[in-house]
């Protein structure tokens, strides 16, 4: 893998419960799935209320998959619940039907007040975890996947693809610096400029507030990838570029990549390909040469893998 890729696309050890920030999104998460169930108005256990000996609860897998999840939910099953759990698996774990995956102890009313919450986190990081790594496995890619901010649980969705052997890409806005067309758009509006003054004008700010961190910009058009990387390469920036190609046919993406990478200082210059591809067509993409493939496909619409809890 490209170091820069590496730098700027894989933050996946970072999000571990172990890092105060990923903690508290976990923790947040929690709290608002659990209050937004009003799980302390649950009238159903109210139903069967009363004093109950200690049980024990399976949680298992009923369908194979990518399992991810298990470090963020026995996190929060020690934090948020009186509950003893006991982990059988561990995350990234190729998992079959009837797998055992955890184990809890405690009150079977409280482990029924918790038992959606928990299963909701096991199924939707697990599906995202299965998708990208059939993704990976199916189509043999040798260009790395990587996941969008098209994500409904943030951090959580981004772990689930790290977990699935895929990229994170960018954390957060405060990352580095990912110049997209609205951007570009905006500028030239502001100083009633062309789209490629706006191209040029936002690489002499990058140049004359020496950035040093890799950075990102989106391109729509060979014309616009072709005008950024010349005068890239004129003023002599010394940060790493990465080009964005969005929304290209695999046969322009392939002539944009080579005409650039023939010029003789272009080696530094990654390509990230976005938009426009799909489950179905991501492996013609993965032959087009490009550093990166991002696809939103990975977070905004995955399917969850079957897992269920069982009360003994």
């Amino acid at each position: 893998m490209n170091p820069i890729v590496k730098k700027y696309f894989d933050k996946g050890p970072f999000l571990t419960v172990k890092n105060k920030v990923y903690a508290e999104t976990c923790l947040q998460l929690f709290d608002f799935q659990i209050q937004n169930d009003l799980v302390e108005n649950d009238i159903t256990l109210k139903i069967i209320s009363g004093k109950y000996n200690d049980a024990t609860a399976n949680i298992i897998s009923k369908q194979s998959g990518v399992i991810a999840g298990i470090e963020e939910v026995i996190f929060l099953i020690n934090r948020r619940t009186n509950l003893k759990v006991k982990q059988n698996i561990k995350d990234g774990t190729e998992i079959k039907d009837k797998d055992l995956l955890i184990m809890l102890t405690g009150n079977p009313l409280e482990i029924l007040k918790y038992e959606r919450t928990i299963l909701n986190i096991l199924q939707r990081m697990s599906g995202l975890a299965t998708l990208t790594n059939s993704l990976i496995i199916k189509n043999n890619l040798k260009t790395p996947l990587a996941a969008t901010r098209k994500t409904l649980w943030g951090l959580l969705d981004k772990k689930a693809v790290f977990t699935g052997g895929g990229l994170t890409h960018r954390l957060s806005l405060s990352d580095e610096i990912l110049i997209k067309d609205n951007h570009i758009e905006l500028w030239a509006k502001k100083f009633g400029v062309s789209r490629l003054k706006s191209l040029k004008m936002i690489l002499d700010f990058i140049k004359n507030n020496q950035v040093k961190n890799p950075f990102e910009i989106e391109v729509t058009t060979e014309k616009e990838a072709y005008f950024l990387n010349n005068y890239y390469q004129e003023i002599n920036i010394s940060a790493p570029l990465i080009i964005m190609l969005d929304n290209f046919k695999p046969v322009d993406a392939v002539r944009t990549i080579k005409v650039i990478r023939e010029h003789k200082n272009s080696p530094k210059v990654i390509f990230e390909l976005s938009g426009g591809i799909n489950e179905n067509n991501v492996k013609l993409y993965d032959e087009l040469g490009a550093d990166v493939i991002s696809l939103g496909a990975l977070t905004h619409s995955p399917k969850a893998l079957d897992i269920s809890l069982q009360l003994e």
